[in-house]
This record gives structure tokens, sequence and C-alpha cells, in this order.
């Protein structure tokens, strides 16, 4: 009976365990004024996105300055890390593109579809900033052969911590903002049809790009 009260005691004692998403709140009304946009001319495919195996876990990872990662157990993503990214930049680039993920679906017959494809290098933050993804990323039409478009870019956002806090909202707040400068700057290879990318802010670095031509399905 003792030991069970002692570790009901410990229980109570715990921090409560904050949830969070990478998906950051929409700041603006659609680009239609809440009207029904017209039907879109392609549609996109977000396939999975890989992390590095050291930030592939429930809770967020702070960095120090040197180079120590911390597992913040009260601290932790709403799902698992690829699946936070993924359905983070599938809501970017829906919206800034204005087109459907079709992932998982089968799309209308005719309809041109863009796969998009990215491998998280690091991705982490600290409570002095700034929040990092570093990535490679491609896009590639599905259909027939075309352009397509492989880059690396990095960035990096900064952690306004409010004097005297804990909370880690500034961290997430300033990894959403990395996420969705990372879509922003894919929406970008994607209008262009494969062509070319450009940085969505200066907080985004292009490391590399290379055009290529897409022939496998």
């Amino acid at each position: 009976a003792l030991a069970i009260l002692a570790a009901l005691s410990g229980c109570a004692g715990s921090p409560p365990v904050r949830y969070y998403t990478l998906t950051a709140p929409e700041q603006a009304p659609d680009r239609a004024g809440g009207q029904v946009l017209p039907p879109a001319g392609y549609a996109i495919d977000v396939a999975p996105v890989s992390v590095p195996a050291q930030a592939d876990l429930p809770q967020l990872m702070l960095r120090s300055g040197s180079g120590e990662l911390t597992a913040q157990y009260s601290d932790r993503w709403s799902g698992p890390l690829p699946s936070e990214l993924r359905n983070a930049l599938s809501m970017v680039l829906t919206r800034q593109l204005g087109v459907p993920d079709v992932r998982g679906l089968a799309p209308s017959p005719g309809l041109p579809v863009w796969r998009v494809q990215v491998d998280v290098q690091r991705f982490d933050a600290s409570t002095a900033g700034p929040a990092v993804i570093d990535a490679t990323w491609r896009v590639r039409p599905l259909q027939g052969m075309g352009a397509g478009l492989l880059c690396r870019s990095r960035i990096e956002t900064p952690v306004t911590m409010p004097a005297g806090s804990t909370d880690l909202e500034a961290v997430v707040v300033a990894a959403q903002k990395a996420v969705a400068l990372l879509g922003q700057t894919i929406a970008s290879a994607v209008q262009s049809q494969g062509r070319q990318a450009a940085a969505a802010s200066a907080m985004v670095r292009m490391l590399q790009c290379t055009r290529m031509i897409a022939m496998d399905k």
C-alpha cells in the first residue's frame, strides 16, 4: 500500500505534458475571399517526409551551444514528427498553390500531378535560437517526361523567448515558420514547372539546385 501511494504521489507531482503541432494557424483569408476557387490545372502529391533518427522522437529536441540535443519530456509533438512535417508542408503547399494534395487518392484522369519529396537532414532549435531545418527536396511531374528540380535548402528562423519564460511556445512558433518558409520555397518550384526555385525569405538559403529530366513514375 505504501509503495502504491508513493507511486501515485510521484505521478501527481509530474508536470503536465504539452502537445504541439507544426501546422501553423492560417493567418489570412483564402485568396478568393471565401469564394470557391476554379478547378485547378494540376495537383500535388506530397510524399512521406524522412527525418534523421535523432530528431524522430515524440519530444521536442533542444540544442545546446555545444551541439548537445536534450529531449523535453513535458513538451511533445502531437503526432510522429515525419507525419507532422508532411501534414504541415502539405497545408502550406495547398494554400500557396490553390491545388489539392492527392496523396493516397486517385487523381482525375488527365490531371497533371507534381510529386513533392522532402528529406530532412537537420531539424532542431534552441531557446536562444534559431530553429533550423536543413532539407533536400525534389519536385517532378508524374506523367511522362518533363523538367524536375532537386534542391537543398537551409532555413533558420529566430526564436523570441519572453524574458524569464521557460515555455517552449516561442520555439514551436519558430519551427512552424521554418516549415512554412520551406513549403513556400518548394511551391515556387512547382509554380515554375520545375524550372527554378526562389527563396521565400532572407531566412532561406538555397544551397544547391539542379534541373533534371523526370522519366520515372
